[in-house]
């Protein structure tokens, strides 16, 4: 994929996705699928205006490695230092981008009940951060191409081009060709246009019916 495509693909992330602004504090969660992409988006952040950019990197197989050898009460646990870092973040209220590139097969085999008993330890602390939290903070999640995931969807091609396959149906269904910001920009607003003509109408339901047996009904709407 061309950089300079790409570079547009971090922009649209940053400046419409995320919407980040002179000041704020911005995390992005990412895989270490594809390194370079992150240091873009982080570049865009920059130039964005934000005061600092911290990346969080993770390895899936790393978290089937931990769940296998931690016991339950070591994984449920929240150390201070993390409880610290929960409310720096309900201080700082930072802007959340995640770049998701996950194997769609990366969680199999891994140990379900434990991992739900350990949440059970854990969640009950971090409620109450996250509550402070909840829509009061902006976010976006984002594609981004792994080995695995590219071959899952194209098991076809060889891995290159099945990575650069992925690359470009990401960036067609993110509307990431051409000028993203502009084509966002009237996205937008055609998406007004048509929720104003549907409040116009003052629908009290709406009723969907189609030969393959579709019969449904959605409402009421006031």
């Amino acid at each position: 994929m061309k950089i300079a495509q790409l570079k547009k693909y971090a922009k649209l992330i940053v400046r419409k996705g995320a919407n980040v602004q002179r000041g704020q504090d911005v995390i992005i969660q990412a895989r270490l699928d594809q390194p370079e992409f992150v240091k873009m988006v982080v570049i865009e952040a920059y130039k964005a205006g934000a005061r600092h950019v911290e990346v969080r990197w993770s390895y899936q197989s790393l978290e089937k490695v931990n769940v296998k050898y931690q016991t339950i009460r070591t994984l449920g646990e929240v150390t201070d230092w993390e409880k610290a870092r929960f409310e720096h973040y309900v201080k700082t209220n930072p802007v959340r981008i995640y770049l998701e590139s996950d194997d769609p097969d990366g969680s199999k085999g891994i140990n379900q009940v434990k991992m739900a008993k350990a949440t059970q330890l854990y969640f009950p602390i971090i409620k109450g951060y996250r509550e402070q939290m909840d829509n009061h903070y902006q976010w976006v999640i984002a594609g981004v191409p792994s080995e695995k995931w590219a071959k899952k969807v194209f098991p076809d091609l060889p891995r290159v081009q099945a990575e650069e396959k992925l690359w470009e149906s990401i960036l067609y269904v993110s509307r990431a060709t051409g000028d993203p910001l502009k084509a966002w920009d009237e996205h937008n607003r055609n998406l007004s246009a048509r929720s104003t003509y549907l409040n116009n109408l003052h629908l009290a339901f709406l009723e969907y019916k189609a030969g393959n047996g579709t019969d449904f009904k959605v409402g009421p709407f006031t």
